[in-house]
């Protein structure tokens, strides 16, 4: 009963917001069509335009800039766990302003006609930066910004351009990659365990890097039950063990995608120590260029294993959590 509450008000107000513009001046001659009017237009778009308005930020896109707004669609909203609009509504608005920040970029950013990159970095509103890459694979050019991909490009507004998303994106509030494992109770004990196998700061450089970060339960699987085993272990067995986690350069689960020639379905991957484990590559029967995630078979394992989360970006890398260890 109480979000429905919520949902009827949301309504309520986003009628409002959409009859506000003509309420001022009926009878002007309509001038602007800025990135507020844009959103609050499309149908596909009400989870958003319920956030922006809950974080005041819609106020922002009503004014003259040079915005780029990055579009999370109704469809990323519900698979990021938003049941309705009223669910959105109902977050703190502190939360909401961080995360409408990190959705808007400074400047306007276009991606029809972009030269094909990996990895290019723009800054948002938030301060941090967000990383798209741009590729041909088959017949498709394909687009993707932290990993979600690129369903609708470059709608152009008064104040900037609209870039609609499949994924709702998480604010990179990380200066690195120590500082992002350190943030995460459940794996503390990989961050013991890089600590004492000397790896831990390597992650706090400017070296972009990929971290497959085993959970407590996957370190305590190999039989480090708390704090002060790992402390007590020898730290070139760790060393052995941890290298095989981690790999040079920022990769989103879908980069390993992109990188792959059409009709490919695995990429090989170097780990710090020179050894290489396998990543899967999941998609829809007979949908061309689809993807759905990632599997990760280390050449010791006995079958391939699915990330518990994935994407969890820092200022030098990104981490994909993992409910087992990769062995070699």
């Amino acid at each position: 009963m109480k979000s429905m509450k919520y949902l009827y008000a949301i309504l309520l107000m986003l009628s409002l917001v959409n009859c506000s513009k003509d309420a001022i001046n009926p009878n002007a001659e309509v001038e602007k069509n800025t990135l507020n009017d844009v959103v609050r237009d499309n149908f596909g778009l009400t989870y958003l335009a319920t956030a922006l308005y809950k974080s005041g930020l819609n106020k922002m896109l009503m004014q003259d800039g040079s915005y780029t707004l990055l579009a999370p669609s109704d469809d990323a909203y519900k698979a990021a766990g938003y049941q309705n609009p009223a669910v959105v509504y109902a977050e703190p608005t502190g939360k909401l302003v961080e995360q409408g920040n990190y959705h808007i970029l400074k400047n306007v950013v276009l991606f029809t006609g972009k030269d094909l990159k990996m990895n290019q970095e723009e800054e948002t509103v938030l301060g941090t930066k967000v990383y798209w890459s741009r590729v041909k694979r088959g017949k498709d050019t394909l687009t993707t910004i932290n990993g979600g991909r690129l369903l609708q490009a470059d709608t152009k507004a008064a104040n900037g351009v609209m870039q609609v998303l499949d994924r709702l994106l998480v604010p990179n509030v990380h200066g690195n990659l120590k500082q992002a494992l350190a943030a995460n109770a459940d794996l503390s004990l990989f961050y013991q365990a890089l600590k004492v196998s000397g790896l831990l700061e390597s992650l706090a450089d400017t070296t972009n890097y990929t971290v497959f970060a085993p959970n407590n339960m996957a370190i305590k699987q190999l039989g480090y039950p708390d704090l002060e085993a790992i402390q007590k272990a020898d730290p070139v067995g760790l060393k052995k063990l941890l290298s095989y986690h981690i790999a040079k350069e920022r990769k989103f689960a879908q980069d390993y995608f992109l990188l792959t020639p059409d009709g490919t379905t695995s990429y090989t991957e170097t780990m710090l120590n020179e050894k290489t484990l396998t990543i899967n590559l999941l998609g829809q029967y007979n949908v061309p260029n689809s993807f759905t995630g990632i599997t990760i078979k280390g050449t010791g394992n006995s079958w391939a294993l699915t990330p518990l989360r994935m994407d969890v970006l820092a200022g030098n890398g990104v981490i994909h959590v993992m409910g087992q260890t990769l062995q070699q």
